[in-house]
Parts: structure tokens; C-alpha cells; sequence
């Protein structure tokens, strides 16, 4: 696996920050987005990534800095493909209630249609997660059933699961995802993806030294199955190393309290978190629904987090270069090292800047 972060301002872009995008490749070169903001489209051009291997695009919240780059990313996601392969492709769409009727009804007025399908899963907030004045706009979230795109092949609702505190979004090709509430001025999501353990390495050496062959018994072994052989009964155990845990990424979206996170993640080898001002700000931050460095730190380290990527920062910060000190993302990556070192915690922070690449390491 590898993240790679594509915008990693807040409110909108700057010539040296795109607003919030990052991907997730997979090993097999998939892609999946979190977010997609303004200009997520040219960032994506100037990256390693592939636009063609996006297959799932995951929306934290309805903010503009993070879903106004959506329409247009989807209406170029199928240029330069084979127009045959595009008969088969389908891109999931995860985001809150409400990003159904805002792709249809961008792609419907522009007159857009897509070469591919789409299916799209809204994530129905809790009701405690909408602020007082919710209602004051008059906006309806639901999209008529006119309105459908003729691109959409599937639509679901996933609804809030008391028993797990959150919402199961998907698992499938040993990858589970969920999605916890965040504190925001409207309804925010953090989502957890926790990849399953994968079988040991098989010691090929060892079964050719007693004549078995690279063929259905080494498949068998490998899925610890008990096989015979000549009259003899091999275990798996004996033959087969142990399993490798998956790996567990936790990405954000804008947030002051993500407690609610201690639901799912275990030990999570990357946690991606915002801080969009300094610690001194932090009661105009929790005032505008962010967080500060010392409370990304916080709970990340609740969480028992390996490594903490902190994004999502205010343009004030400028990206941080030799001669940065104080006005730049040093102040933030600072103040998250000093909390952490004040709780005697070996956790390893860094900030990110745009295409920022870190890698995942299976084990």
C-alpha cells in the first residue's frame, strides 16, 4: 500500500497546496480517493498515480474544499481507455447524504455523460451529528427518482449499526471499511480500513526435499489445509509460516472530536489526521469544527497509532523548506512532536505537503 497526498490544504487551493485529496494504491495499483477537491484533477496528472486504476472514491463530508473536484474527476476518469473495458467498469462512490442528488445534478445540468457506471452509497448521518441550524437552509438531500443518472447502475443507503457504533461500508478482496462520526459543522466522516491477515510464506524448499511438486498440494497447504501424501499426513503448520497481519490506515475528514474512532482501529499502522491551526488557536479551531496538532497527537496516540500524517492544514502555513521556521507547517509538525514527546510516546509524526508519498509496509 502507499498514500500518496494530492491536496493537503484547507478552504481552498494555493500556488503550493491543492485542497483536500489523497489517494490510497493498493498493491495490485488500484487507487481509491478520500475527498476530492478543486483541482484534484491536475494534481492527480502531476502525481505517479494512474487515473485510470481509480476504482472507489470515498467523500468525508459535503464541504466544498472536499467534493467541488468530484464532477469533473468523474467526467475524465475514462479518457484515454479502451472503450470495450469501459463496458465493464464501475466506480463505487461512498460520501454523506445528500452527494447522490450533487453528482447527478452537476452531470445533469452540465449534459455529462459518463462512459463508465457508477454506484453510489450515501452514508445517512445519525441525527445528533446535524448542528442546530441545519434547517435554516431549506435544502432537500434526497434525489428524486427522475433524476436518476442513467450511469448509475446501483444506489444504497447504509445506515448507522448501533452494535458496531458506526457504519459498515464494504468488505470485500480481504479489505474492510468503515466509517465513524466526527465533530464537525455538518455531518463528517473518518474512514478505517483494516486489511485482513494474509497467509505465511510456503516453504517450497522443504516440500520438494520430500518429492511434492509446485501443484494443487502446495494450494492446499497454503489455505492450512491437512493433506496426504504417499501415506504420509502433512500439516500445514509444518510447512507454512505464520500469517502476516494486514495493514490498517485511518483517514479523516474535518473533525475537532474523533473519539469515536476507538470503535474500530486497534492499532492503526497510518493515521491521517488534520490540524489545521496551531495550538494557540485552538478555540477558534474547535469554534469551526478542526483540530490543532496537540489534539490530532491526542488521539492518535488513544488510538495507539504507528505513525501520524497530519494534512489539512490553513493556507496560512506554507509547506515546510530549509529556511521555514516560524509561519510554516514547522510550527505544526513542532507542536505535535513536543506533546507526543511530553506523553513519552515512540509514535513517528511528519506533515504532509503536496504528493507526499508514504509507504505502507505489509508486517
Amino acid at each position: 500500500m502507499k498514500l500518496v497526498f494530492l491536496g493537503t490544504a484547507s478552504a481552498f487551493p494555493t500556488p503550493t497546496r491543492g485542497v483536500s485529496c489523497t489517494a490510497l494504491q493498493h498493491d495490485d495499483g488500484s487507487v481509491w480517493l478520500f475527498d476530492c477537491g478543486e483541482g484534484s484533477q491536475i494534481q492527480l496528472q502531476k502525481s505517479t498515480l494512474k487515473i485510470g486504476k481509480i476504482s472507489k472514491i470515498f467523500i468525508t463530508h459535503l464541504h466544498g474544499d472536499h467534493m467541488f473536484g468530484l464532477p469533473g474527476l468523474l467526467c475524465t476518469l475514462a479518457n484515454g481507455q479502451d472503450p470495450k473495458m469501459l463496458e465493464a467498469k464501475i466506480i463505487d462512490i461512498y460520501g454523506p447524504h445528500g452527494l447522490r442528488k450533487f453528482i447527478a445534478t452537476t452531470l445533469s445540468l452540465s449534459r455529462s455523460p459518463l462512459a463508465y457506471r457508477i454506484r453510489v452509497f450515501e452514508i445517512i448521518p445519525r441525527s445528533d451529528q446535524y448542528p442546530e441550524n441545519w434547517n435554516d437552509w431549506e435544502v432537500d438531500h434526497s434525489l428524486e427518482e427522475r433524476f436518476k443518472l442513467p450511469q448509475e447502475q446501483e444506489y444504497n443507503k447504509i445506515e448507522y449499526c448501533s452494535k458496531i457504533k458506526g457504519w459498515k461500508l464494504m468488505d470485500q478482496n480481504n479489505l474492510v471499511v468503515h466509517a465513524a462520526a466526527l465533530e464537525h459543522r455538518i455531518p463528517s466522516f473518518g474512514f478505517h480500513i483494516h486489511e485482513g491477515e494474509t497467509p505465511g510464506q510456503l516453504n517450497v524448499a522443504k516440500l520438494q526435499e520430500i518429492g511434492i511438486k509446485p501443484g494443487p498440494l502446495f494450494g492446499k497447504l497454503k489455505q492450512r489445509k491437512t493433506v496426504e501424501f504417499e501415506g504420509k499426513t502433512l500439516k500445514p503448520e509444518d510447512f507454512v509460516g505464520p500469517s502476516i497481519p494486514g495493514r490498517e490506515v485511518v483517514i479523516l475528514g474535518d473533525t475537532c472530536n474523533s473519539d469515536e474512532l476507538l470503535n474500530f482501529t486497534k492499532c492503526p499502522d497510518m493515521f491521517v489526521h488534520e490540524a489545521t491551526m496551531e495550538n494557540s488557536l485552538q478555540e477558534k479551531c474547535i469554534e469551526y469544527g478542526h483540530s490543532t496538532p496537540k489534539m490530532a497527537a491526542e488521539i492518535a496516540i488513544k488510538c495507539g497509532a504507528k505513525f501520524l500524517v497530519l494534512f489539512h492544514l490553513s493556507p496560512r502555513y506554507k509547506p515546510i523548506d530549509d529556511n521555514s521556521e516560524d509561519g510554516s507547517a514547522m510550527t505544526i509538525l513542532k507542536e505535535a512532536q513536543e506533546y507526543i514527546s511530553s506523553k513519552n510516546s515512540n509514535m513517528k509524526v511528519d506533515v504532509a505537503h503536496d504528493f507526499k508519498e508514504v509507504v505502507i509496509i505489509r508486517g
